[in-house]
């Protein structure tokens, strides 16, 4: 019998043959371009090791730095604190994003070291105009140059401007400085309104004055579903942390630093307000040395300085509108002015309602962690919080929160998310705090 008889066998070889090659180039293909694709989707974490006296300036006033690196190179950044010169930077994400992001903190770093500090002579009419409408002039050239601006009397000298930067961050200042006194030469008309008027401060109330005029802010729903807008300022545990509110007074509170900065960076007016001796409850204005920056604070306790030669003190304060505390010299340390309590004390202490730690004992470290990097503690990012219900703790309001992270596709309930990475249990009554 012939095989050309038999055009089954050859449609049958054919097939067979046509089934290898179409089995042998998808097994080639789920090996090389599949996993390429997984692999852009894995995502990894590194370290980077950054000096602690850079951390303030890489994360910027209200987190705009590190965000802004985030956004750019689609990764999360967080700090964590080993002890010694140095923190670390985790990164998280794609592969390339944490080398790209891990570039830009280097750069950041070098930066830095490049920073130094200018005084730039301006007449009183350019004064005038950057501090009108709530300083929005002086603030939008910061913002633009990225460098920090404090504006300083010298006697018998024009009025003056230190400007805080790079080399070339400081020559963009110089240019809009150079363009605002160009527009006023061709201006005919006198900003009146405008002009500075040096105001003798006032003389500091006492102590219990002071705390009946202000209380910390309270949180009160926004929106129909009783949500407001929360950003996490500092974590202890899930059972304990401060939030800021979003909106107008987050910006109001820029403002603030920036007036406390610029006041207590004067000696004159630090000598005036300085105290020789401090008492617990006192609120005071400190100074930060990483941050270069004056904070409203309350002090919490006080102790000798051991290695002081000028019987100075240590205090243990309380950032009012952070929630931190801290210790500094009481060198650092200045008596607060009372038009500086403008606006209601911002940091708001919270509770997550209706979990507890696991085993129900205390809260692990990496539970902390992950709650910090859950609720972008200190990056500034909005998060939706509703009141589930009220605590106390030394008679102090506590609010206890349901948390929503709507940042990402898909909205994340934090509780529910620390339930599910076995962090923490679900509990169906208040608890007693």
């Amino acid at each position: 019998m012939s095989y050309d008889s038999l055009p089954s066998l050859k449609t049958l070889f054919a097939t067979v043959t046509a089934g290898v090659t179409g089995t042998l180039v998808y097994h080639y293909m789920k090996t090389n371009f599949f996993a390429v694709n997984d692999e852009e989707n894995i995502k990894v974490s590194i370290h980077v090791e950054v000096p602690r006296d850079t951390v303030a300036y890489l994360i910027g006033r209200g987190g705009n730095n590190i965000k802004h690196i985030e956004e750019e190179t689609c990764t999360s950044i967080s700090f964590i604190d080993p002890g010694g010169p140095c923190r670390l930077g985790v990164i998280r994400g794609s592969k390339e994003g944490v080398q790209l992001a891990k570039l830009q903190l280097l750069k950041c770093v070098e930066e830095y070291g490049q920073l130094e500090t200018s005084e730039i002579f301006v007449s009183e009419k350019t004064i005038a105009r950057l501090i009108s409408e709530e300083r929005k002039k002086l603030r939008e050239i910061a913002a633009l140059s990225k460098t920090r601006i404090y504006i300083d009397g010298i006697q018998e000298k024009p009025k003056s401007l230190l400007v805080r930067g790079t080399y070339h961050q400081i020559e963009n200042v110089r240019e809009c400085l150079k363009e605002m006194a160009a527009e006023e030469v061709r201006s005919e008309t006198e900003i009146g309104n405008n002009s500075i008027v040096n105001c003798v401060p006032n003389p500091m109330k006492t102590k219990p004055q002071m705390e009946k005029m202000i209380d910390y802010e309270k949180l009160e729903p926004t929106s129909f579903d009783g949500f407001c807008e929360v950003m996490v300022s500092v974590v202890e545990s899930p059972s304990k942390f401060f939030v800021q509110k979003g909106g107008t007074l987050s910006k109001e509170l820029d403002c603030l630093i920036d007036d406390l900065t610029e006041f207590y960076s004067n000696e004159d007016n630090r000598l005036q307000y300085a105290v020789q001796k401090y008492e617990m409850g006192d609120l005071v204005a400190t100074l930060i040395p990483d941050d270069n920056c004056w904070y409203r604070a309350k002090v919490v306790s006080i102790e000798p300085d051991d290695e002081s030669e000028e019987d100075e003190s240590i205090l243990s304060v309380n950032l009012v509108d952070f929630g931190d505390t801290i210790l500094v010299k009481q060198c650092f340390v200045a008596s607060l002015r009372p038009d500086f309590l403008s606006i209601q004390f911002q940091a708001i202490q919270c509770s997550m309602a209706y979990i507890e730690p696991k085993g129900g004992v205390e809260w692990t470290e990496k539970a902390i962690e992950a709650f910090e990097t859950l609720t972008y503690c200190a990056h500034w990012k909005i998060l939706m919080a509703r009141v589930e219900f009220n605590s106390s703790v030394n008679g102090r309001n506590v609010y206890c929160l349901k948390l929503v992270d709507t940042n990402t596709e898909k909205d994340i309930d934090i509780a529910t998310e620390i339930v599910r990475l076995e962090f923490g249990s679900v509990i169906t009554q208040e608890l007693s705090m």
